[in-house]
């Protein structure tokens, strides 16, 4: 019943961003995310993962309810702040989330939230007696998961499968580039594992962020795949040690996709004038702390 809380969010978008850079099905802020494991680089943001965010949600929904000893409260902890239920349980002394919204110490937004999570959660569970019995569901997605052992063009994956690369993004929407870092837990769709390891293999691991695959229809010879490509046929020929493989098998290609490879320098900030890095300002630390449950 707690998962409609993602619905009260923003719909269940995994690349959903709300005005207080929340972000995600689940809608973690970054400091947030990071307590319960999700972690944001230049490449990838896991706060878009549905699956890593929905655990992350759950532990984080776990540990509300610990705190307060109330599906209620907890929700509305989730939406403004473990410290901001604190307060207003503090102040008035009623650990009960309809008093609090009565006494209206909540925000808004909270005091309309939790009411709206309980109104579909009454809706899904009577859909009958709404007339949303008789709904054509979307059916779950059905995917594969491979870890990528080094850096990895998505457009080399989506050639292997010969599907669309928008499809892959749509399984991977924490991906930020379209080269996905070594470590990454990649989603295919179901029953392309085998298509993408043939691709493995053709493709030494040292240059999979850049060259590319091409299936042979017999018509083609090195010096048709080089002006396709934008490449040499010396190049293309040595890729393949020199054998043009057969009808139906993947050739490698040489040649960058557009806008591939990214180098990521580390930024250091420096105080004005003096060329010694800056001080970093000290950790934001959360006001909630698991296992302390709110006085009554």
């Amino acid at each position: 019943e707690v998962s409609f809380l993602g619905q009260a969010e923003l719909g269940f978008v995994p690349r959903a961003m709300a005005r207080a850079m929340c972000v995600g099905v689940w809608q973690f802020a970054a400091f947030r995310g990071k307590e319960y494991g999700l972690n944001k680089t230049v490449f990838a943001d896991d706060r878009m993962d549905p699956e890593l965010a929905t655990r992350a949600a759950a532990r984080h929904l776990h540990d509300l309810y610990n705190h307060f000893g109330n599906w209620n409260l907890a929700m509305a902890a989730y939406n403004c702040g473990p410290g901001c239920v604190d307060h207003a349980i503090q102040r008035t002394g009623y650990a009960d989330f309809w008093q609090l919204r009565r006494l209206n110490v909540l925000p808004k937004e909270t005091a309309n939230y939790v009411p709206a999570i309980l109104a579909m959660t009454i809706i899904a569970k009577n859909a009958k007696d709404y007339g949303l019995d008789d709904l054509d569901m979307e059916q779950p997605l059905a995917y594969d998961t491979i870890e990528l052992q080094s850096p990895t063009h998505m457009a080399l994956i989506a050639d292997s499968m010969d599907r669309p690369m928008a499809e892959l993004k749509e399984l991977n929407p924490a991906l930020l580039r379209s080269v996905a870092p070594a470590g990454t837990a990649l989603h295919v769709p179901k029953g392309m594992l085998p298509m993408v390891q043939a691709a493995f293999e053709a493709v030494p691991a040292n240059r999979r962020d850049t060259w590319r695959v091409h299936k042979v229809d017999g018509e083609e010879t090195f010096a048709s795949l080089a002006r396709r490509y934008n490449t040499t046929p010396a190049l293309v020929s040595s890729a393949n040690h020199d054998t043009l493989p057969e009808a139906g098998s993947l050739v490698v290609i040489p040649a960058s996709y557009p806008g591939d490879r990214v180098r990521v320098r580390p930024a250091v900030r420096t105080r004005a004038g003096s060329g010694r890095p800056a001080r970093r300002p000290p950790a934001r630390s959360s006001p909630f702390k698991t296992g302390t449950r709110a006085a009554p």
